[in-house]
């Protein structure tokens, strides 16, 4: 098959799970012998290769009001083009931001459902803006076969624009294992809780800040690490707020790292003793994934889609994350117990292996795209 996926933050450009996800694909359907281009809206335009594949960057409009239109119109056109003299057969896009609000003759569109925004803002609340509703509502209408990295996801979507795929299925996202060599993290205490990911509190950072001080005031050696850029919300920064919740006597046992590459997170995870992630809203989880397996044991949260990645007392914990007080119980369980926590990372490993492989994420999309297309 020819494949182009479509992605805005491909590594090495600045990521998130879904860039690291949509590469896994991408390297995974290109060994199985399959022609994969890259596409996405960037900066500047630009052509790169990632073993082997082509990665197109297609320059961002930043003109007011109608930049995003333009943008969309141009990653369109350029699509059309591609289709026209038969380079592609199936065309994968994130249901984030709705990239591909126009229908695209000749071709099959498979939109992957990471959790847009329009699905974040029925449940937070948050502000939005109009035209990203709109995008993501047209590319999701006008393209009905669907992927959703978790049944969660994919049930919230139907949710909420009201309508349901043509074809769909459940397709967990994967990890590759860590690499054997993982670069030093210089000042890394001896003893520490490790969160990752956005700093801010739909990612329960605050959550984890008043789970984690009274066990922090009972244990004098533990300190805790939040590697991840820090979110200014209500006007201050998160951390303001995290060392504002453990007070003075804790403040220098609570570490920012900003922003991380990979392999610095991974190093950061296989020293910490847990990884807590008291998260209110996720549509996966990668970051889980890949604490699993560095080997850490895990505490995420109970709410969708939290069972569909750890069994509870088997591969992980899970807590409420509107409830400190579980997550700290949870987290001390795991402390105090370090059979429990061996029996934990052990179990996780086995499921990431049987469960989360890149080769099974690869091989489900496959058959997806051959479904699609045979109909």
């Amino acid at each position: 098959m020819k494949i182009t996926l479509i992605c805005n933050e491909y590594p090495p450009r600045p990521h998130a799970g879904i860039g690291t996800i949509i590469q896994t694909i991408a390297r995974g359907l290109h060994q199985r012998g399959h022609e994969v281009t890259v596409v996405g809206l960037g900066e500047v335009n630009a052509v790169d290769m990632d073993a082997g594949i082509k990665v197109f960057t297609l320059r961002r409009n930043r003109l007011r009001y109608i930049g995003n239109l333009v943008s969309r119109v141009r990653l369109h056109k350029w699509l059309s083009g591609r289709v026209k003299v038969g380079a592609v057969d199936v065309v994968e896009v994130p249901d984030s931001q709705g990239l591909l609000p126009f229908r695209l003759n000749g071709t099959t569109v498979v939109v992957r459902l990471h959790l847009c925004y329009t699905a974040v803002n029925r449940i937070t609340g948050e502000k939005l803006g109009r035209g990203i509703s709109l995008f993501e509502r047209a590319t999701l209408a006008k393209n009905l076969n669907w992927i959703g990295v978790s049944a969660y996801v994919l049930d919230l979507t139907r949710k909420t624009f009201g309508f349901s795929p043509k074809q769909w299925t459940v397709i967990p996202n994967a990890i590759a294992p860590p690499p054997a060599q993982l670069p030093e993290m210089p000042g890394l205490p001896e003893e520490y809780v490790l969160y990752a990911g956005h700093v801010c509190r739909r990612k329960g950072a605050d959550v984890l800040a008043r789970a984690l001080r009274p066990v922090m005031l009972d244990r004098p050696d533990l300190h805790l690490v939040y590697a991840g850029g820090v979110f200014k919300e209500e006007g201050r920064l998160v951390s303001e707020d995290i060392r504002n919740i453990l007070g003075a006597k804790l403040a220098e046992r609570v570490h920012f790292l900003g922003r991380v590459e990979r392999e610095q997170v991974l190093k950061c995870m296989k020293g910490a003793k847990a990884f807590v992630f008291p998260s209110l809203i996720e549509s996966f989880g990668l970051v889980v994934l890949e604490a699993m397996s560095c080997g850490v044991p895990v505490v995420f949260t109970k709410n969708p889609p939290g069972p569909e990645i750890i069994e509870d007392g088997v591969t992980g914990l899970l807590a409420d994350p509107f409830s400190p007080e579980d997550f700290a119980e949870k987290t001390c369980r795991i402390l105090d117990n370090p059979v429990l926590a061996k029996r934990l990372t052990e179990n996780a490993r086995k499921s990431i292996t049987e469960r989360f492989s890149p080769e099974r994420c690869v091989e489900a999309t496959e058959r997806f795209y051959q479904e699609c297309l045979r109909r």
